[in-house]
């Protein structure tokens, strides 16, 4: 196991710039995710941490120690790829063990390690071992080169770059449990790329947003989810992401479209009156919107333009003065709501947050 540090990690392709001055820590035995949007850098550093790639600028360390000369096989990592990278023409017990036969462990070594590596993969009835990979399922693929990254003896890191892809979404949410519970098990420092911010929350011990070379923000997946710090990392996690609504703060009140809505409960005097008469963002996340067939005094008067239900919760997207938003629900509580009704949404200052609309990150 190791803590990884990162140090001013610069890379570019041709001119364009991927990754700018990236710094972590990461700490020994952590789950750590790296997410953000397709074509955000993700991967270029995985790799770079992996020791693929070799032309960067910055350091890599690996428990204190300068590891950025080295290769990938000194590096002591175990890597699983995107599309498993599998060899076609070995079944699967011969692809899990593939890493010790080139190491030339003893036949006896061999089969005691790969007894236990096949009762850690869960990979099912024993003669799927004796498959060729395009006659096992994404599912039962994703296992065998699991397998083969963590037959090794002790890999320093287990990286794994979007594992999941391939797999249909019943498959994916019962692979995300099996995995979290097989790096718990082995103790292993885990970093895990995915472009899917549900899975990066599901799985993470922490976890950082990539975007434009940069990280946004590195943080635990509650404060992720709860407490974003740009509008990118609001609007990124969560089924809807965060309704972001454009305004104007006055009079120590929020006017959306000529509503005036409360501002953040959290918001100290002294900072709600330097705000007065500036443009603001107040987001809101669509399970904290509440609704009423009844008006209120601050309350918003939507139309229901669709249903989307997702048991046990439904999504209603609704409309005012041409501008969406988002109210998500349970099932119970919207029952005999349907498209073309009209409703009154209310949103509290307990659960909302305050954008700068220039810099898009948080004011409180």
């Amino acid at each position: 196991m190791a803590n990884i540090s990162l140090r001013n990690i610069t890379k570019y392709y041709g001119n364009n710039l991927i990754l700018d001055k990236i710094s972590l820590d990461i700490k020994d035995c952590e789950f750590f995710c790296i997410t953000g949007p397709s074509g955000c850098g993700k991967t270029t550093l995985l790799r770079i941490i992996a020791g693929l790639d070799n032309d960067y600028g910055g350091k890599v360390f690996f428990d204190g120690e300068d590891a950025t000369e080295l290769s990938s096989a000194e590096r002591n990592i175990a890597m699983v790829f995107q599309d498993y990278a599998l060899y076609p023409n070995m079944v699967a017990r011969d692809n899990i063990v593939f890493p010790l036969r080139i190491r030339k462990y003893t036949q006896e070594r061999l089969s005691t390690k790969l007894d236990t590596t096949v009762k850690q993969i869960d990979i099912g009835v024993d003669k799927y071992l004796d498959y060729l990979p395009r006659q096992l399922s994404a599912g039962h693929q994703q296992r065998v080169a699991t397998g083969r990254a963590i037959i090794r003896d002790d890999p320093k890191v287990f990286l794994l770059d979007e594992p999941l892809t391939n797999l249909d979404a019943k498959m994916r949410m019962n692979t995300r449990t099996y995995l979290k519970k097989l790096v718990t098990d082995i103790k292993s420092t885990t970093i895990y790329v995915t472009a899917d911010s549900s899975e990066a929350l599901a799985l993470a011990d922490r976890l950082a947003v990539l975007d434009r070379g940069r990280f946004v923000q590195v943080d635990r997946p509650f404060d992720m989810y709860f407490h974003p710090k740009t509008t990118l990392v609001a609007d990124f996690f969560g089924t809807l992401g965060m309704n972001l609504l454009e305004g104007i703060v006055k009079d120590r009140r929020f006017i959306y479209e000529e509503k005036k809505l409360k501002v953040p409960s959290s918001l100290d005097k002294e900072t709600i009156d330097d705000l007065n008469g500036k443009k603001a963002i107040l987001g809101i996340r669509p399970e904290d919107v509440t609704f009423s067939k009844e008006a209120s005094r601050e309350s918003i008067k939507v139309e229901v333009q669709l249903i989307q239900t997702f048991p046990p919760k439904e999504n209603m997207v609704c409309t005012f003065k041409g501008r969406t938003i988002n109210v998500v629900t349970f099932i119970k509580n919207a029952r005999g709501i349907k498209p073309g009704d009209s409703l009154y949404l209310s949103i509290t200052g307990s659960n909302t947050h305050l954008f700068d609309p220039e810099s898009r990150e948080v004011i409180i």
